[in-house]
């Protein structure tokens, strides 16, 4: 869900024009100690368009608000190739401390991580904020010993802590056979949207969307390469941090290696029967390769079934009750293995 209740507040994605309401929030956080300031257009930049920033970047951030006025703030960074997800802007209004929603916010991020397959959740934190280390140490999270200077105006040293998560193997994979060999795929939900995860040919991939179906980042890695490409879920693309114009307008992802990707589509169009419509695509035609726009189109043609044209021919797919895909045209087909759903 987008919005979830917290004891009279509201948890929700993170936008632009919350940006007053975070410096507020986070300013009146910094003041309480000594020395510690914000630093605009500095190291705080990403206060000024948290949406953009957390887009751009891959990862997460909600707010938690109260009667219209953001009282908490939680991110999250994309897992790295070593399985480790950043928490960030973890903060919480003087009033509403104690009462266990730091925690819960916390927990987001956590839950989130494990979906996203990481093992370790990691943060740095300001050598002054003691009684929020106290917190993190309640919470699981041990100091590593790393320490960082950050070399800005509140002189800051930060401390590194991390924590390790537990495995979640509760979700099987389901298999699809195609001309890639067989490939594997675990579907998670998110607490804000769904996952793809999946291996074919050698490649690993990562298709994640948010609550509305709506893609946010793509990774796709092959040997010791990758190619990852996030989104604001709005049209806007970014790769490597830097935006790309020319997938401008692009509401969802191809992938040449994998049907899979047509799930968020029709997940997100909802079609009745009879119905179709036009999308464009940010379709990745080899795995690291540069992604091209590219025009297509979704009719609904039964209960589970659907015809997508693509490139002047069209492909006729079945889904499962989840949307992942039973069978796309000729090419693949979902291989049945004892214990996979």
């Amino acid at each position: 869900m987008a919005r979830a209740s917290l004891d009279g507040t509201h948890l929700r994605a993170v936008r632009d024009e919350d940006a007053d309401g975070l410096i507020a929030l986070i300013g009146a956080a910094y003041a309480e100690h000594d020395g510690c300031v914000l630093d605009l257009p500095g190291i705080d930049a990403d206060l000024t368009a948290p949406a953009s920033t957390a887009a751009a970047r891959g990862g997460r951030w909600w707010v938690l608000e109260q009667h219209g006025v953001i009282v908490g703030s939680v991110g999250a960074g994309p897992v790295d190739q070593h399985g480790i997800l950043e928490l960030k802007r973890w903060y919480l209004t003087a009033a509403l401390r104690g009462r266990g929603l730091g925690a819960r916010l916390v927990t987001r991020v956590e839950t989130h991580a494990a979906a996203l397959g990481a093992t370790t959740v990691e943060l740095w934190s300001d050598s002054r904020f003691a009684t929020a280390h106290e917190r993190y140490d309640q919470l699981g999270y041990h100091d590593t010993g790393a320490r960082r200077e950050l070399h800005d105006p509140s002189d800051t040293t930060e401390f590194h802590f991390r924590k390790d998560l537990v495995p979640d193997d509760s979700v099987p994979p389901v298999y699809l056979d195609g001309p890639y060999g067989e490939e594997e795929v675990i579907a998670r939900e998110l607490p804000d949207g769904n996952v793809l995860r999946g291996t074919v040919d050698g490649c690993r991939y990562v298709l994640e969307v948010d609550h509305a179906w709506r893609p946010r980042r793509v990774l796709v890695i092959a040997g010791t390469d990758s190619t990852t490409l996030t989104s604001d879920g709005l049209g806007r693309w970014w790769q490597g941090g830097a935006p790309v114009p020319e997938l401008a307008g692009c509401t969802d992802i191809g992938l040449e290696l994998s049907p899979t990707a047509v799930q968020f589509p029709i997940r997100r169009l909802g079609l009745q029967t009879g119905e179709g419509e036009d999308v464009r695509l940010a379709q990745l035609p080899h795995p690291l390769a540069a992604a091209e726009p590219t025009s297509s189109r979704f009719d609904r043609t039964g209960v589970r079934s659907y015809r997508q044209h693509l490139d002047g021919a069209h492909l006729d797919i079945e889904v499962d009750q989840h949307g992942l895909p039973v069978q796309v045209g000729t090419r693949w087909r979902r291989r049945e293995v004892a214990g996979a759903t």
